[in-house]
């Protein structure tokens, strides 16, 4: 049940669902035009002039609109289309998800394709022959009104895509997408608690699938921890790609409900997770190398992606030191397969190095970065961590100021 859950949500989230919704309403509302064309005469007053009755010029209309309409529609993702290929092609492919789950790129395209179905939809219906044809309720007002509100979104399109196509712009949504991320991690209803790690185990869940660990519910795999009787280790990091008969999840104990089982909690998925922090840090690490290498030779925008992930880290002190959840009675509890911080922060600063070492201003901003992640991890009382912190910053003593 849980696996049509996660399927269902998916299609939610999906560029596809608004504009199938929105799509629908104006389909809906076109067929209700023309079920109700006997009731024109129970219009309000102020209505009735926009209720053309003449067949030939609803005809006119309606064909204009559609002509209109599409070419105005085709040129707008034309456009989307031409920003999603620089986007990519210039700094990173990772940053495709949240380019397309904008809304307004959805919202445009439901609004334009509804029109044009409304529109097809009662042209069709004062097709020839004209005896039989009776004049829809405001099709042609209904129509130009749609027309005009597809307009205004196409400026409201211009101004968007105009400011997206700019790598700040999506730098930024990449930092505030991991910030509400790392919010959530202890926003949750499970407790991140540290505890002795039990590594052995023998009852093992292994992915029938490869691709990414993606959505892990930790709050119910608590709940199926305290159902089973015996704490769940997450074995797989998520994120992580994970290969056919690799171990997931594993247990020591009493077995689940088939109907309750491990794999109802997480999802194996094709694309990398975006809903991983860890992923956030790394599509930072990424632009940031490729806008300073020569290829792009972009040096200020991989500061910019420094100092976010800077930010990130200082915020990343918030969250408290753990290895496991427990559910809010104490009873269920998982194991966690995180990055700590340390390796965390090796894992993005040494990557770094490789490309803004020999950069005077790289090597400051990093410098920077690490001295405030040091005194960050100092003030939560995280020695362990400022001292890996010192350690890159050791690695950087001997470069160009």
């Amino acid at each position: 049940m849980r696996r049509f859950f996660f399927r269902g949500r998916d299609l939610l989230r999906s560029i596809a669902s608004l504009p199938a919704l929105i799509f629908f309403a104006f389909v809906v509302v076109a067929f209700v035009q023309l079920a109700t064309t006997d009731d024109a005469q129970r219009l309000p007053r102020w209505l009735e002039g926009f209720n053309i009755q003449d067949l030939d010029t609803i005809r006119t209309i309606l064909a204009a609109v559609v002509t209109g309409v599409f070419t105005l529609t085709i040129f707008a993702y034309t456009m989307v289309m031409n920003v999603i290929d620089r986007s990519i092609s210039s700094y990173s492919p990772r940053l495709l998800p949240l380019i397309l789950a904008e809304r307004y790129h959805q919202e445009i395209l439901g609004v334009g394709a509804g029109t044009i179905a409304h529109s097809v939809i009662l042209l069709l219906g004062v097709a020839d022959p004209p005896d039989a044809a009776r004049p829809p309720v405001l099709a042609a007002a209904s129509a130009g009104f749609f027309a005009v509100v597809s307009l205004v979104l196409f400026i409201y399109f211009i101004h968007r895509v105009s400011r997206s196509i700019h790598v700040n712009v999506l730098l930024r949504k990449s930092f505030e997408h991991t910030l509400r991320r790392l919010h959530e991690i202890t926003g949750g209803g499970a407790r991140l608690v540290l505890v002795e790690v039990a590594p052995d185990h023998d009852q093992y869940f292994r992915a029938d699938t490869c691709g990414y660990l993606d959505e892990v519910d930790i709050d119910g795999l608590c709940k199926l921890s305290t159902r089973i009787g015996a704490p769940l280790h997450l074995l797989a990091r998520p994120g992580s790609f994970v290969f056919v008969g690799d171990p997931v999840v594993g247990w020591s104990g009493g077995s689940p409900d088939k109907a309750d089982e491990p794999a109802d909690y997480f999802k194996i998925s094709a694309n990398e997770p975006v809903d991983s922090y860890a992923t956030g840090f790394r599509h930072l690490v990424e632009v940031s190398i490729k806008a300073a290498s020569p290829a792009i030779n972009d040096p200020a925008t991989a500061m910019t992606a420094v100092n976010y992930l800077g930010q990130l880290f200082r915020v990343l002190t918030d969250v408290p030191v753990h290895n496991a959840a427990e559910d809010t009675a104490g009873e269920g509890r998982l194991l966690l397969n995180d990055w700590t911080y340390a390796d965390l922060l090796e894992s993005c600063f040494r990557q770094l190095r490789c490309y803004l070492d020999s950069d005077p201003w790289g090597v400051d901003v990093l410098r920077k970065n690490l001295s405030g992640v040091e005194e960050a991890c100092k003030r939560a009382d995280r020695p362990e961590d400022a001292a890996a912190a010192r350690r890159e910053l050791a690695l950087l003593a001997n470069k160009p100021d």
